[in-house]
This record gives structure tokens, sequence and C-alpha cells, in this order.
């Protein structure tokens, strides 16, 4: 099952970690470029953060300033932002010149972190982690980011009991309570996960991120009418999220409802060039698994094996995608033999 971390920045309480200027560089730096890097931060740590000319300014900063590692940190977390796979590439280089001229500075290291859980790289989050913790051991951000880290890599029950430290060193932190629904899905506890996830919408804080998880929870637990009204919630609030559409595919073909699981599906394909695996690997194999489910549910017995074909080209060692092509396989043989 596929996840994206929780992307609320400045509600989530990353701008707590954002104090500037902070460095020597941007100590001695002129007043005005210090006021411009102030203002940039606020923006982007707004309800409304304008990504794109943030980017601009903080160029523009660079240009005069370049040993500002503030403004590097701010560039990279204002191309991750932006959303799209070249940019992950430079936001990480950013963040990496942000730490190479102060080594010190934890955002950007929680930054990092998050940009490698997005990308299913666990274990270069975990590097991140471990240097934040020693600096700021106990903190409820790292231990619930450390909690996903645990998560993805196989330790649901190890995320939990993180997600449990950082919700008791901050029982308001939602952060820590939506990995925490995450992990008890992995283990199977779906009445518990849908609880947590219950209580991330309730919050208010990041609706798309809180619905898309609540309405995944409900799918688990079989509550199919509540995970449609809950995905389609996400949808809207975020239209272009593919793991949403794949999952709201998921729903509406469950209900039987394949002319809207088809719909779903193609919102989730990538558009022009671009592939889903420049960014998100496991999208690929989610999106090939649930066409393939599709089709069989169609009928379309070829185009299905194509799709379960193409998820076991992506991973090998896909069980699902195995059994139901030997499934699929089996009745086109059926098939032929009666003509």
């Amino acid at each position: 099952m596929l996840f994206r971390c929780f992307r609320a920045f400045a509600a989530l309480g990353f701008a707590a970690w954002l104090v500037l200027p902070q460095s020597a560089a941007a100590q001695s730096a002129p007043s005005t470029i210090q006021q411009r890097l102030n203002e940039v931060g606020a923006d982007l740590f707004s309800a409304t953060p304008d990504a794109e000319r943030a980017i601009g300014e903080l160029q523009d900063i660079l240009a005069a300033a370049p040993d500002l590692a503030e403004a590097h940190l701010l560039l990279g977390i204002a191309y991750r932002m932006q959303g799209s796979p070249d940019m992950l590439g430079e936001a990480i280089a950013e963040l990496r010149q942000a730490l190479a001229l102060k080594p010190s500075l934890l955002l950007a290291r929680v930054t990092l972190a998050r940009l490698y859980l997005d990308m299913a790289r666990p274990g270069r989050a975990r590097d991140e982690l471990e240097t934040a913790l020693e600096a700021a051991p106990g903190h409820p951000q790292l231990l619930s980011l450390m909690a996903e880290t645990e998560r993805q890599t196989g330790s649901p029950a190890r995320a939990i009991e993180l997600a449990e430290g950082a919700l008791r060193g901050d029982p308001g932190f939602v952060q820590a309570r939506y990995y925490m629904g995450l992990a008890l899905l992995d283990l199977g506890q779906h009445a518990r996960a849908v609880e947590q996830m219950e209580l991330v919408v309730k919050s208010g804080i990041n609706p798309a991120e809180g619905y898309y998880g609540l309405g995944v929870a409900y799918l688990e637990a079989g509550r199919v009418n509540d995970a449609l009204a809950s995905l389609r919630e996400a949808a809207r609030l975020a239209p272009s999220r593919a793991e949403v559409q794949i999952h709201l595919g998921r729903a509406y073909r469950l209900r039987g409802l394949l002319a809207d699981a088809e719909k779903a599906l193609k919102a989730a394909m990538p558009s022009g060039e671009a592939s889903l695996s420049e960014l998100y690997h496991h999208l690929e194999s989610d999106l090939y698994m649930e066409q393939g489910l599709l089709r069989v549910a169609q009928g379309r017995l070829e185009a299905a094996a194509q799709a379960f074909q193409k998820v076991l080209t992506i991973d090998a060692d896909h069980e699902p995608a195995k059994r139901h092509l030997a499934e699929v396989r089996k009745r086109l043989q059926e098939r032929a033999g009666k003509k």
C-alpha cells in the first residue's frame, strides 16, 4: 500500500524551526537582504505560498549573497513545493548546499528526510533524522518522521511506538497521528486506523491528505461507501494527486461503478511525456495493478494480463500481480479451448 508523507509544512509546525537570519553569513548580510529573506520565508510558510515567486526572489538573493545557508534552505523548500520530478533533484542539491554551509541547520535535515520518504528512500531519511535527533532528542517532529521511516522499512510496531512518543511530547501533533494510522493499517488494525484518520480529518490540518488517508483506511476496513465520500473529497481538494485517483478508482471498482473507475485511473496517468516512475516509483506499480483489476471486472482479460505483466516488470516479486496474472491466463486458456 502506498502513502505519501504529510505536506502541510506551516500547519504542522515547521515554521517553528525557521529563525532567520541564523548563519554568520546572514548576520553580516545587508539588512535589505535579511529583510527579503525573512519575507520569502514568511510567504513559503503561509497558508497560500507562492513557490514560483519565492524561487525568483531567492535566486536574486543568492546572486548577491551566495553563502547564505538559509537562502539555500528556502530555495530547496520552494523547489520541493513545485512538485515536479525535475525539481526534486534541485531541491536536494539546495538542501545539501545549505547543510554544507551550516551543518546544524535542522530544518534542512528535516526537509531532506521528508523528501527521501516521499521518494521511498527511508534509509537516506533515517541518516538525516538520526543526525537531527542527536541535536534535538525527543522532538515530536523528528520522532514522527522516524516513525514513518520505520514503517517504510517494514517495522510498523516500532513506528507506532515512535508516533506515541511524539504524541506524548505534543498531544495535538497531527502528523504523528497520521503516521500512526498508516502503521496501524500495515498491521491490519483497520478500526484503530480509521479512528486515527478521523481525528486527522477533524483537525482540519492538510485536509486533502487527511481525507485521502481516511478514505484508504475505510477501504481497508471494507467501508466502501465511506471510502468513496472521503476519496472524492480528497480528489476535489487535490485533483492532480495520482495516488488519490488510483484509490478512488479502486473504490469505484469495488462499488461496480466501472466507468467512473476508468475515469479516475485516466486522471492518475501522467500527462505528456512524464512518467510516474520519475517521482514515485511505487505509484506506477499501484496504477497498473488497479488497471489490471478493472480490466478483469470489465471482462477484458487480454488487457488485464498486459497490466499485470507491467506490474511484474516494475516489481518481479509482486505476489498479487503474479496470482492475478496466473488466474487471467488460466481463464484465457479456458476461453480458447471452448472455441
